[in-house]
Parts: C-alpha cells; sequence; structure tokens
C-alpha cells in the first residue's frame, strides 16, 4: 500500500514536484505539461457525511458507494485531481501500478506505472473518507489511431486496449490491409500475440488458382544380338559352349541356325535378334481451385494406398498414402489487385520401379506342420511437386518449376576377347542402347473472380444423352446428343482445343 501524508517536507515537496515535471518531460516532450498530462481534472460531488450532533454515518467504502468513482489513466501518463474537501492521507492498493501524489490538500497527481487495476482511498484529518477512487491503467491507443487514420483513411478501425491486450474492430478495404493492421497495433505491445485482429473485410475477394502441370516423355529403346552356342568332341569327352548374347525382348527379329557339322565339331547354333522401340507419353493435369483471400484451400483428384506402418511395441499398423494430382495453396489479394500465393502442387502415381517386396516364408513347428506367410510387396510412387510463394497480378501467368532430364544408357555384352576381334567381334557380342528424355512445366494462373448466377455455368453431363442399343450396333455411336437445345453456333471459328471430352 502507497500512504502520502498532506504536509511533506519542504524538500520533499520539491522532490515530488520535479518527479511529475520530470515523468511529464520524458514521455511527452512535444506538448505543453498540461497536455502531457492529458489532465482530465475530475470535479467531484461532495460526499454524503454526517450532519453535526447527529449519530455516525457508516459509509461503504466498496466501488458502488456514494462516493465511488472511476478513472481510466493511459500508461506512463498523468492525471490530476481536484477533491472537494481537503485530504490527509491517500492509500493506493496496488502502488506498482499507479502513484499517487499529493501537491496540496485538494490536488492530487495520479502517475501510470504499468497495466493493471487498482484503487486509491483518500482520507480527512479526522480520517473520514473522502473519496473512492477506481483506477483502471491501459495503454495509450491516440497514437495507433492516429496512425490508423493516415495509414488507412478509407477503412474504419476502432483499437481498444483490454488488459495489456489490443482490440481491433471495424472494416478494411481487403486481408492485407487487416494483416497491415495486426502488424502495426504488434509495435505497440511487448508482444505480437496480445493483438486480437477482429476486422472485418468488406467484400472479400475470392481468387480461382489455374494450374497447368504438362509433362512429355520421350524414350528410344535399339538392341542388337547375337547369340552362339556349339558342342565338340574331343577324343572320348563332349565340351559344350555358349555365348548367350540374346536379348529378353518382347517383339523384335529373331533369326537363327542349328547343326553346322565341321570334322568334331557336333552342333552350332547362332540367333540374331534385332528390337528397336519409340515411344511418347504426354502427361497433362489442369488442376482448379478457388478459396477466399487469406484463407488455405488443397485439393486431391486421386485416391490412397495402404502401407503397413511397425510401431514401438511390435504391433504392425496402417497408414494410408496419397496419390494423384494435387493442390493446395492460400492467396492474400494485396493493393491494386496483385495477389501473393502460397502454392504446393504434386501429381503422382503408383509405380513399381520403387516399391519395396518381402518375400514369403515357410516354417515348420515342432509337430512338423508347414506354415507359409505370403509375400508383401508395397508399391513406390513417382511423384513431380513443387512449392514456392509467388506474387502475381489477375490474370497473369508465370511457370511456377520446370525439369529437362535425359538419361541414356548403353552396353555391350559378349565373350571376352572374341567379342573384340574387328568385322568377326561382331557376333560374338549385343548392345543395348535406351535413350530416356522428360520434359516438366507447371504453368500457374490466379484469376479475381466473383459469383454467379447458376445458369451461367455449365458441366460437362448438360445435354448428354447416351446412344440407342440400334446407334451403336448400326453407326458405332456412344453417344446420341452432347449439347445445349437451341444453343446458337458462333460464326466466328475457334483455335485449338475445346468443349468437353468426347472418348
Amino acid at each position: 500500500m502507497g500512504v502520502r501524508n498532506q504536509k511533506p517536507a519542504e524538500g520533499d515537496q520539491m522532490t515530488m514536484l520535479e518527479k511529475v515535471m520530470n515523468l511529464a518531460g520524458s514521455n511527452f516532450c512535444k506538448a505543453t505539461v498540461a497536455g502531457l498530462l492529458g489532465a482530465a481534472t475530475l470535479g467531484l460531488a461532495a460526499p454524503a457525511v454526517a450532519q453535526r450532533g447527529s449519530q455516525p454515518v457508516s459509509i461503504d467504502v466498496g466501488g458502488t458507494s456514494a462516493v465511488s468513482k472511476s478513472i481510466v489513466l493511459p500508461l506512463h501518463k498523468a492525471a490530476i485531481v481536484e477533491l472537494p474537501q481537503a485530504a490527509a492521507d491517500v492509500l493506493v492498493s496496488q502502488p506498482s501500478v499507479v502513484d499517487a501524489v499529493v501537491r496540496s490538500p485538494r490536488r492530487v497527481y495520479l502517475l501510470g506505472l504499468e497495466t493493471g487495476q487498482t484503487n486509491a482511498f483518500f482520507f480527512d484529518a479526522r480520517g473520514r473518507q473522502i473519496l473512492n477512487l477506481e483506477i483502471l491503467v491501459e495503454r495509450d491507443m491516440d497514437a495507433l489511431s492516429e496512425l490508423f487514420g493516415r495509414v488507412m483513411p478509407e477503412s474504419r478501425i476502432e483499437v481498444e486496449a483490454i488488459n495489456d491486450n489490443v482490440v481491433l474492430r471495424g472494416v478494411v478495404q481487403s486481408a492485407s490491409e487487416a494483416a497491415n493492421a495486426s502488424d502495426l497495433a504488434g509495435r505497440f505491445v511487448d508482444d505480437p500475440e496480445k493483438v486480437i485482429n477482429l476486422l472485418a473485410v468488406r467484400d472479400p475477394e475470392q481468387v480461382m488458382l489455374k494450374v497447368r502441370i504438362v509433362e512429355m516423355q520421350r524414350q528410344l529403346l535399339k538392341q542388337l544380338g547375337v547369340s552362339a552356342s556349339g558342342s565338340f568332341q574331343l577324343s572320348d569327352s563332349i565340351f559344350t559352349a555358349a555365348a548367350a548374347n540374346s536379348i529378353a525382348t518382347t517383339g523384335g527379329l529373331g533369326i537363327s541356325g542349328r547343326k553346322f557339322n565341321t570334322g568334331d565339331l557336333e552342333t552350332l547354333d547362332l540367333s540374331l535378334q534385332a528390337f528397336e522401340s519409340t515411344g511418347l507419353i504426354r502427361i497433362l493435369a489442369e488442376p482448379n481451385l478457388t478459396a477466399v483471400s487469406g484463407e488455405a484451400a488443397r485439393f486431391l483428384a486421386g485416391g490412397e494406398f495402404p502401407v503397413p506402418v511397425g510401431q514401438d511395441d511390435g504391433v504392425i499398423s496402417i497408414e494410408f498414402k496419397e496419390f494423384g494430382v494435387g493442390l493446395g495453396f492460400t492467396p492474400l489479394v494485396l493493393s491494386k489487385g496483385r495477389i501473393n500465393l502460397k502454392i504446393s502442387t504434386e501429381v503422382s502415381e503408383i509405380t513399381t520401379e520403387n516399391a519395396f517386396f518381402v518375400p514369403g516364408a515357410t516354417t515348420v513347428d515342432d509337430e512338423g506342420n508347414l506354415t507359409t506367410t505370403a509375400g508383401l510387396s508395397i508399391p513406390g510412387l513417382s511423384v513431380r511437386r513443387a512449392n514456392t510463394v509467388v506474387e502475381l497480378p489477375s490474370g497473369g501467368s508465370l511457370v511456377m518449376a520446370g525439369l529437362l532430364r535425359e538419361d541414356m544408357r548403353s552396353t555391350i555384352e559378349g565373350i571376352p576377347g572374341v567379342k573384340d576381334v574387328p568385322v568377326l567381334g561382331q557376333l560374338f557380342r549385343s548392345r543395348n542402347y535406351a535413350n530416356n528424355e522428360s520434359e516438366l512445366v507447371i504453368i500457374v494462373t490466379p484469376y479475381l473472380v466473383k459469383p454467379t448466377h447458376e445458369s451461367n455455368l455449365a458441366d460437362p453431363s448438360k445435354g448428354f444423352v447416351p446412344a440407342s442399343d440400334a446407334e451403336t450396333i448400326l453407326f458405332g455411336k456412344m453417344v446420341s446428343t452432347y449439347g445445349l437445345a437451341g444453343a446458337g453456333v458462333s460464326e466466328a471459328s475457334l483455335q485449338g482445343p475445346m468443349g468437353f471430352m468426347l472418348d
């Protein structure tokens, strides 16, 4: 508790005055002392006291007493309280929150030291209560409100300090302004987490993100091999020699001969195999997704496959891994129609190239019973993934990722020594050549969109009528009608693919 007497020593009086003046000068050097203190002079009504000669009146000193008043004191600022009668003692319940300085019998200076709540009691020379003052010390948000008025003149932002927290209310033009307001308010508090952002965005904007994932793969495979095998007899022994240079391929050209008898050479088999393959693969995915500015959205067109996962206690659980075409993004509409995007896109497919295989096993128990455990095969994933943050205007496109890859593999197999003989060595060696090229491009295009009427939208099922049995048998049709009745055809010619898929 802080208690200050009415009549301090003369030296103490000067010290108290200097303390108030120094505090005012240090915090508010750009204005007069009266303005710096923000000094709301409180003219308080005289309390109810007992008449002379009557019975003493018990006065309630709680917050609902007739002699109770309240004041909001800005942090690190001061206020001047004018008392209705002379005070002899002042008692403050939390001196660390508010310091009360008595400069004259009827004038008290209150200094806000830290945020919080407290109360102060004022007594006269006879010990009777003059005033119970409920004091709330909070941060001064006038400077922040003035800053919002200059930086965001078109927005209406109300600032309120509650229990050392800053609450922002009102309406702003965009989500970026709401984020900027929260960031500015964080500069006025010790911890940005103390800023409570309750701002509403006027007509929140929505962003549709269109992503094109295009991959082209070219494959070239050439194989040419000659295999030779034969047996010959030396004395009473028969020896067999083979050059297994044949190539295991599907398709190709094979030429073989047999039984070329020459002296002791019993048989000779020759086999010539030639194979060439060219392949082209095109992968195209165009996921589209719409989200409100500042909110995250995610899209997946694909599936999940189970993967066993071992636990510490030996129990095996099942987790599911996703595959397919996935898109996730968080848009933030900035000023002048620019869009900040946090994008995560992925195209994955199940493959056996990176598969994990656990072979089966057969065990025999003590009684001779056989127990067979089946093998387990876990497929792998071929993934094309990109994560980034970009900034684009509405309708602008950007290549967010690209990949050019070329794999070339060439091997020569044959009989050592013999395969290196000029000309004739061709009969004893085989050559494998493979070349794989892959190009991947990911293009993103954001659009600012607004809702429209359902009649303006079309989907692939509108106007679809399946073909009858007669149309299917006679004309090979799968679709009888595919289009909207009465829809006019524009005279302008269209370039490139259009409409929905028909096959």
